[in-house]
């Protein structure tokens, strides 16, 4: 997989550090072999600093200086990658290293790379990072700093890119790894050992946005509902969560609203009162409807009340 197993090492950064924390660049991550950042023993950077250098010049030294930073030791790291690996469900992945030169088994397939992807872009300071074209940095030994390049030439050339990361080895080939999002539509392609992977990446992308189409049902509310007994008299609906379903163009979903005709007080916040129905081709798909607010029973004062008032306007 080459550096686009940078991925993994960036996030478990990002979701295990202090990122403007300054670190002391240690030996060990001086003259790593392949692309670079040129650190230099003693250099003081902050982290943030470091995952630029990681996913925009794809810096092996910067990827062995994180990986310290984050457990101390390059191979406790590398034990945290492959616990993680397991946890996000890559079944046929196995990490060596935290930069993709490989040392012993170090694989994967496109499936479960794209599976990270996913999972990383969900994080906004990931996102961020991998979206930038050009950074500095300090060169806190120098009296100039570090002007990054993002290698990733989709960012330029694809309409929606939003980065992700290139790799080459000799025995992993060209790969690149590219997330682009359109009208909330976001595709994750993988291409590793294609000798052509910029225009083999456009390709696939466009023949996902050519034949595919989201549906999205943001979270959020929908309207109203009576209550029996209820001081309120209406409780607030909506859903709770949001969902997406990916259609191809010539399917048409058939979308169904189910809400109970009447409910009692008291009534909770977050009860399921109706559904969403979503079907499709023989298949279905549901989200709940919930009540959004809390709803109070009357109380014997409460009714008392409310006869004396009638009484008084008759």
């Amino acid at each position: 997989m080459a550096s686009t197993t940078k991925i993994m090492t960036a996030i478990l950064t990002i979701e295990n550090c202090d990122l403007n924390k300054e670190i002391e660049i240690p030996a060990q991550a001086v003259g790593v072999p392949g692309s670079s950042i040129y650190l230099e023993k003693g250099e003081r950077l902050k982290i943030i600093e470091l995952l630029y250098g990681l996913m925009l010049a794809s810096g092996n030294d910067a990827a062995v200086a994180l990986a310290i930073s984050v457990c101390g030791d390059v191979k406790k790291f590398v034990h945290l990658m492959n616990k993680k690996a397991k946890e996000l469900g890559l079944e046929n992945t196995v990490f060596s290293s935290p930069h993709g030169l490989e040392e012993g088994q170090h694989y994967t397939t496109a499936h479960d790379l794209a599976r990270l992807t996913a999972y990383a872009m969900k994080n906004q300071t990931f996102r961020e990072i991998v979206r930038t074209t050009q950074k500095e940095i300090r060169w806190t030994t120098r009296s100039y700093n570090r002007i990054l390049k993002n290698k990733n030439k989709m960012l330029k050339s694809y309409k929606g890119a939003e980065g992700v990361k290139t790799g080459f080895t000799k025995r992993a080939g060209r790969c690149l790894v590219t997330s682009a999002c359109r009208d909330d539509f976001r595709v994750i392609c993988f291409v590793l050992n294609a000798p052509d992977m910029w225009n083999d990446t456009k390709k696939i992308l466009d023949f996902a946005y050519q034949n595919y189409k989201l549906l999205k049902i943001e979270r959020g509310e929908m309207g109203y509902l009576k209550v029996k007994d209820s001081r309120e008299k209406w409780v607030k609906l909506g859903i709770k969560q949001q969902k997406s379903f990916i259609f191809t163009k010539d399917q048409s979903p058939k979308i169904n609203v189910i809400i109970s005709s009447k409910i009692l007080a008291p009534v909770k916040k977050y009860t399921k009162v109706g559904k969403i129905e979503i079907k499709f081709d023989h298949q279905s798909y549901s989200l709940p409807i919930v009540t959004l607010q809390e709803c109070q029973r009357k109380t014997f004062w409460d009714i008392l009340k409310e006869k004396l008032f009638k009484q008084k306007r008759s």
